[in-house]
């Protein structure tokens, strides 16, 4: 069969990254696409070149997301004009306009309806720069319209199930994005981590708004509980601030190699994770590790954290909730074993499974 894959860009090797990969590692003989390549990324594609657009070959537009945005649907227009009897969007943004796909069975793979023109008040690009109120609505029409292009949706999460059923008034089955729970494990007897749990409770993220990390260190102040900061971003300063302004115990880890996050999460108390997502690796990297999570009872979060079992979830993204919240978790004294076995349902082979289980059962079916 004459199958194509496309993400949107491919730079750093994140959540929906590498998700990409590992729909390349089930669909091996698959023509990649993508927006944009950083070669230096070091993606692993089986010797397979991604084709990309004509944003991939403009130097200023290729390193600006936000210039890009208006451009993407015209980009995915003119990406090629092969013809594929079976394409698989990879999209949080605009692949879903991939023009073969028009004519081909379309599966979108939908990590979320662009969050910048349908959740302005969860995603603060919305509130700046070129998204306003004009623009946000066109992107909103083009994004609806383009739904119509789409044979069938699979979302990331309950949550994104919900949004696409919302926005586009479609139905999505639910394949949760692959964690690595073979590279992240417990520590092994003996082996590095196996000393027990510092006296400190970590959080990983990117260093942005929407992760709220300066409202986990708040939280852990109040507690007067030590808090590891471990991640890189544009928020560093601000976050050094804070932490001098509170006189609170924080030690940042700017951006850790795997092995030490996989250290950090072995040795951690708990992870303090109050951001709003679509689904959230860290958190089940985390309880792979035998680590359990404070996160929010919403979004990805749900999926991926059972309350008083492997965390504990809380209602609201403010400091006394999260305060309170991570003091019942620490005094819970939840089982590793537990955590371990709820991160296991979120492995890499499970998804290869369900991944190239949905493909297959769309192969030789005709484009609706």
């Amino acid at each position: 069969m004459n199958l194509a894959l496309c993400h949107e860009w491919l730079g750093d090797r994140t959540g929906s990254e590498k998700t990409f990969e590992a729909m390349a590692l089930a669909t091996p003989t698959a023509d990649l696409y993508a927006l944009t390549w950083d070669r230096s990324a070091g993606f692993a594609f089986g010797g397979r070149t991604p084709a990309t657009t004509f944003l991939d070959r403009v130097a200023w537009a290729r390193e600006r997301r936000q210039v890009q945005l208006p451009l993407m649907p015209l980009a995915w227009r003119y990406a090629t004009r092969r013809r594929y009897d079976l394409v698989v969007t990879s999209s949080h943004a605009c692949a879903k306009g991939f023009w073969p796909a028009r004519a081909a069975r379309h599966l979108c793979y939908c990590y979320t309806p662009m969050r910048y023109v349908w959740l302005p008040d969860v995603d603060s690009r919305a509130r700046h720069g070129p998204f306003t109120a004009i623009p946000r609505a066109a992107l909103r029409a083009w994004d609806r319209r383009s739904a119509d292009w789409v044979d069938e949706f699979a979302a990331i999460s309950g949550a994104v199930r919900a949004r696409i059923e919302r926005f586009y008034g479609r139905p999505a089955r639910v394949i949760h994005p692959p964690v690595d729970t073979d590279y992240f494990t417990p520590p092994a007897e003996g082996g590095i981590g196996a000393g027990g749990r510092g006296e400190f409770v970590l959080v990983a993220s990117r260093f942005v708004p929407y992760k709220r990390i300066d409202l986990a260190m708040r939280a852990c102040h109040a507690l007067r509980y030590p808090v590891v900061v471990a991640g890189a971003g544009p928020d560093e300063g601000a976050l050094r601030a804070l932490a001098r302004e509170l006189g609170a115990s924080v030690r940042f880890v700017i951006g850790p190699s795997d092995d030490e996050l996989r250290e950090l999460y072995r040795t951690a108390r708990a992870l303090v994770f109050p951001a709003f997502e679509d689904f959230g690796i860290v958190p089940v990297e985390a309880q792979a590790c035998g680590t359990p999570v404070l996160g929010l009872a919403a979004g990805g979060s749900l999926d991926t954290v059972q309350d008083g079992v492997t965390g504990v979830l809380v209602d609201d993204a403010d400091v006394v909730s999260v305060r309170d919240g991570l003091e019942r978790l620490l005094g819970l004294g939840l089982s590793a074993g537990a955590c371990r076995r709820n991160a296991e349902r979120f492995s890499t082979g499970r998804f290869l499974d369900e991944f190239q289980g949905w493909v297959a059962a769309h192969a030789g079916v005709p484009a609706s």
